[in-house]
């Protein structure tokens, strides 16, 4: 549209800015999800400017095709060259805001705005100027909708400084693009911004991207139209490609299981979790359903454990034994009282000892001496003055809903046990959790949702963010999604979800949230402290091949050739 394009007036009550409707010069004129501008003084001795507007609702109808009409609407017809007449064209606006010339902060209109007012279209040069940003601290998302083609096409920044230190929320319905939407963020964290990012990747899908132990880049590039868009993508490819050879870039850590080796061609690193490090209050989550006795004796076995070997790390194999062995090694522990000796039951150790056992062989990633070392939490990390971005990618895939929580709340706590250290911190990081409402449920304990909740609350002072992934938002833990500050909403059809984002939210208008069910795949609208205003986005492109598309089942079944 051209800046001076006459779209229309305003008309009505203009008093809630949420709430404007206009009326349409004509059909052609502007489409749903299009900015508009409107003309606007806030103060007698403040000087005109422009409030900036988006098209949230567009209606048509016609008297000559009133539904009431039923039948005789086959009857009507009209002669040749008859213009239509009797048509009605209204449109509703949700204001974005006026610039303040002065601190150039974006403000909603406390006046309201001019009935009669004209409604003109806007361009590039003025979105562009009204959303400015710094290119050094910010990265591209993709482009606006209705300004994603051509000469004016207007790329969406992000603030990476809100993104990731203030939390992130990424909520749509299965096949809308979220994963392929967090991939294009974090990749360009970590080239662009030199950034430590650690992905839970609960289907496998981000280490495709590194399947037989080299990185796979997106070779697809010929359907993108802005030159400027392509150039950046292929600095994407080179600064990882740089990243890798210089020890950093992407990595991948798995349990200690053959099928990842085969994955990664053994190019993966084994997790070697220490269970130790685990609170006492955790283990109702890890061993649930454990008894008095079971949970007394269990209590003995690890602070026995603790004491036989007082140097870290410790084989958890070695509590193991301690438990399904005759506790005759624990009854003559010094530290405990004849009665304490007494109270230790052997039916009670065998059964912690086969849960715990089932804790080992689902999860494959705690700590042994046959594994060599310990998962280095610096090291996956990164030490403050280590100036190599990476990406981690923690590839759960196959494992069992418990021992991905298990994996997921060790690493997790490790990293703000470090981040906390002030004497030996790490690199700050951000942190992604896929299919979060397993990891953090609403209503429901779970191993990994306490440190979760931590870090949502406690994070930001260390250096820690996070993303929380889902498709079922209505089933997240409130309080960990009432702390992301950018929230990122693609197509959501779900009453409860959409009623959820509402309640957990003010960021989201009412026709934001009549927006979703409509979005296309790899539609998304942006909110939050990122971005100076809510915005409709394209996603763009992503460096890295991805793994979330859906099979083409028809191919892979083949032809019958019987």
């Amino acid at each position: 549209m051209s800046q001076d394009k006459y779209i229309g007036k305003l008309i009505g009550n203009t008093g809630n800015p949420n709430d404007l409707k206009m009326i349409l010069h004509d059909s052609f004129v502007a489409r749903r999800g299009e900015f508009v501008k409107i003309a606007h003084q806030e103060r007698e001795d403040e000087e005109v400017t422009y409030v900036l507007g988006r098209i949230t609702s567009i209606s048509r109808s016609n008297i000559l095709y009133n539904s009431e009409m039923g039948d005789g609407l086959n009857s009507i017809e009209l002669l040749p060259g008859t213009q239509m007449t009797g048509e009605t064209l209204f449109g509703a606006i949700d204001l974005v805001g006026y610039k303040e010339a002065r601190t150039g902060q974006i403000r909603i209109p406390r006046r309201p705005l001019d009935p009669g007012s004209k409604v003109l279209g806007v361009d590039y040069e003025f979105l562009a100027k009204f959303y400015q940003f710094d290119e050094n601290k910010s990265i591209a998302i993709g482009n606006l909708i209705g300004y994603e083609r051509g000469e004016n096409i207007v790329p969406v920044y992000m603030d990476v400084n809100k993104l990731v230190t203030e939390h992130l929320a990424v909520l749509a319905m299965t096949g809308s693009g979220k994963s392929y939407t967090v991939g294009r963020i974090i990749e360009r964290l970590v080239a662009q911004m030199n950034g430590t990012v650690v992905v839970f990747d609960t289907h496998g899908e981000y280490g495709k991207a590194f399947e037989k132990g080299t990185v796979h880049f997106n070779s697809d590039l010929e359907h993108i139209e802005d030159p400027k868009e392509k150039d950046n993508i292929l600095f994407i490819q080179e600064r990882l490609k740089k990243l890798q050879e210089a020890g950093g870039g992407i990595r991948v850590y798995t349990p200690q299981m053959e099928e990842f080796d085969y994955k990664y061609s053994g190019e993966n690193n084994h997790l070697a979790l220490q269970f130790d490090r685990f609170e006492m209050d955790d283990f109702e989550e890890i061993l649930p359903g454990l008894t008095e006795p079971q949970q007394r004796v269990l209590d003995v076995a690890l602070r026995y454990w603790k004491f036989k070997y007082p140097h870290p790390p410790r084989d958890i194999k070695d509590l193991r034994e301690l438990l399904s062995g005759d506790l005759e090694e624990l009854k003559s522990w010094d530290d405990l009282s004849d009665a304490e000796s007494r109270a230790l039951n052997g039916r009670s150790a065998a059964v912690a000892s086969m849960k715990l056992k089932r804790v080992i062989n689902e999860a494959k990633s705690f700590y042994t001496r046959a594994i060599g070392e310990p998962t280095d939490i610096y090291n996956l990390i990164g030490e403050m003055n280590e100036k190599n971005g990476r990406l981690i990618i923690v590839d759960l895939q196959g494992i069992s809903d418990d021992a991905k929580q298990i994996v997921t709340a060790l690493v997790s706590s490790e990293i703000m046990r470090a981040a906390a250290d002030k004497q030996r911190p790490i690199r700050p990081c951000f942190l992604v959790y896929e299919e979060g409402h397993n990891y953090a449920p609403a209503g429901t304990p779970t191993i990994s949702k306490k440190i979760i909740k931590k870090i949502a609350a406690e994070g930001r002072k260390f250096g820690v963010g996070f993303a929380i992934v889902s498709q079922r938002p209505s089933k997240l833990d409130a309080d960990v999604t009432s702390q992301c500050n950018t929230i990122i909403t693609m197509r959501l059809k779900n009453p409860d979800d959409q009623r959820f984002i509402t309640k957990t939210s003010d960021m989201l208008t009412k026709a934001d949230i009549d927006e979703l069910p409509a979005l296309s795949t790899g539609e998304a609208l942006l909110t939050g402290r990122s971005i100076p205003a809510p915005l409709l986005v394209k996603v763009g492109t992503k460096a890295l091949v991805h793994g979330g598309q859906s099979p083409e089942v028809v191919k892979e079944w083949g032809v019958f050739n019987g």
